[in-house]
């Protein structure tokens, strides 16, 4: 049986059976077949060894006593060939210290002749969701030092469900190397930094990354920096000088604010994503440049820009293929704390100083809405270390005006007709009140709300179920 990925997880995997009985192989294949498991068979450890090495057995499920080879001898081969190959123990002896063997060289389950086949499936079964997991925190921890590996220029911190499905995002769109990608969300959010991570992740160290702003170039010279330019092409062309995508061949270019491209620039970048070749201003020869990664960029909304006749509909669905949104810091308020003393340890490292958040500062960033998304958060973070009188970081060394905040959310509160705290200390009681305010004044913005009491989100959803505040 062929394995793709259109199978079921059990047939993805092949079960090799190991063992010198035939009449036990045969039968615990048929009826593990018949459970949708795909299976293989070996008389000796010998040949299970063999086919383990050309790839037949993912899991393995072999006999102790074996002429030759034993089991146990087995279970310590494979897993020095492949850790993440799991064996199961078969032994027809009771003797314990052959199990307790077994397990000490990497054995996961074990079990006692005669075989029992439905207890066999049942461990299977477990095998598998262990190997699974298994792979998957491997995975996971070799993406995490990938991204550590980069400069904290360009690096995404935090554990916020939206910077998870984020990175999860990146990480589909870097397996395939070749994809162009669209990068949308607001000033600041980190564009550069998703494009500078897919790049790391999906080419190799010396592979070039080359970014251009298109909204940051005169529409005349846009051409010529996306394209090169041959000598002579125009007045003050003086010498050949090759563009944004021949420097990035192999590699990654990210072209930022794309909306702003002009419609010739747009008609000849449509070619480079159609035939991934390109011709230098004034020149004749076609320059291939295949195996190069695309990324665009905007700030914008591109459907309303095709609506309005200032991108082209064709380039528009091209540069579609893999789009990732890129949410504002707003949406990300757990990512918030993390960030800042992220940036400010980095200040600290650079400066050989050591500043800190009060924690009057910490609540205000939490309250801030940080309309420049991260790369404001960063600015304000460096502003702080400048401003600070001591080591401890203030609101106001932030640029936050927290009094300014706190009188407009009183009078705001004052104007609805309600009061933050009731007029005992009753603590459950002024809790509900100080909930329900926030809400009233953030009605449409739960997230707002739940920054303003310095908790997170599902905290909030938390204390509205609790005070019946829906």
């Amino acid at each position: 049986m062929k394995k793709t990925d259109q199978l079921t997880p059990r047939a993805r995997l092949t079960v090799l059976i190991v063992d010198d009985d035939y009449a036990v192989r045969d039968s615990l294949s048929g009826y593990l077949e018949s459970t949708g498991w795909h299976t293989a068979m070996a008389e000796t450890a010998e040949k299970g060894l063999e086919l383990v090495k050309s790839g037949e057995g993912d899991i393995v499920i072999t006999d102790v006593r074996m002429p030759g080879m034993n089991g146990i001898e087995l279970t310590s081969k494979i897993k020095e060939f492949d850790p993440d190959i799991e064996v199961l123990i078969a032994t027809g002896h009771s003797d314990e210290s052959l199990v307790i063997d077994a397990l000490k060289v990497g054995a996961f389950d074990y079990f006692r002749k005669p075989i029992n086949a439905k207890e066999v499936a049942v461990s299977l079964e477990r095998t598998r969701r262990f190997r699974e997991l298994k792979l998957e925190n491997k995975r996971l921890k070799a993406l995490v030092e990938r991204y550590t590996k980069v400069d904290d220029r360009h690096s995404f911190i935090g554990q916020s469900p939206a910077t998870q499905a984020l990175m999860s995002q990146i990480e589909k769109v870097a397996a395939s190397p070749n994809t162009t990608v669209l990068l949308t969300g607001e000033s600041g959010v980190g564009k550069e930094v998703a494009a500078r991570l897919i790049h790391k992740i999906s080419r190799p160290p010396s592979a070039p990354f080359i970014a251009v702003n298109c909204g940051g170039i005169a529409e005349t010279l846009l051409e010529a920096e996306l394209f090169g330019r041959e000598k002579g092409a125009y007045t003050g062309a003086d010498k050949m000088v090759p563009g944004v995508f021949e420097l990035g061949a192999g590699g990654t270019v990210l072209l930022d604010e794309i909306s702003e491209m002009s419609s010739q620039a747009q008609s000849r970048f449509l070619r480079v994503l159609e035939d991934s070749c390109i011709r230098r201003l004034g020149g004749t020869k076609e320059l291939v440049i295949d195996n190069t990664r695309i990324i665009a960029a905007t700030n914008r909304d591109l459907k309303k820009r095709v609506a309005d006749g200032k991108f082209r509909e064709d380039l528009y669905f091209r540069v579609m293929v893999a789009p990732i949104h890129i949410p504002p810091l707003r949406k990300r308020t757990t990512d918030i704390l993390p960030l800042a003393k992220y940036f400010l340890d980095i200040v600290n490292k650079r400066n050989e100083i050591g500043f800190y958040f009060s924690k009057q500062a910490e609540v205000a960033l939490m309250q801030y809405d940080f309309p420049g998304n991260t790369r404001e958060l960063r600015n304000m973070v460096e502003r702080g270390t400048v401003f600070a009188a001591t080591s401890e970081i203030n609101p106001p060394d932030l640029g936050i005006d927290t009094v300014a905040t706190d009188s407009a959310q009183a009078t705001s509160a004052s104007s609805t007709g309600q009061s933050v705290l009731s007029d005992n200390l009753d603590l459950a009681a002024n809790e509900g009140n100080l909930v329900r305010t926030a809400i009233s004044l953030n009605p449409s913005n739960h997230s707002a709300a739940a920054r303003a009491l310095g908790i997170t989100t599902q905290a909030l959803y938390r204390k509205i179920e609790k005070f019946q505040l829906k």
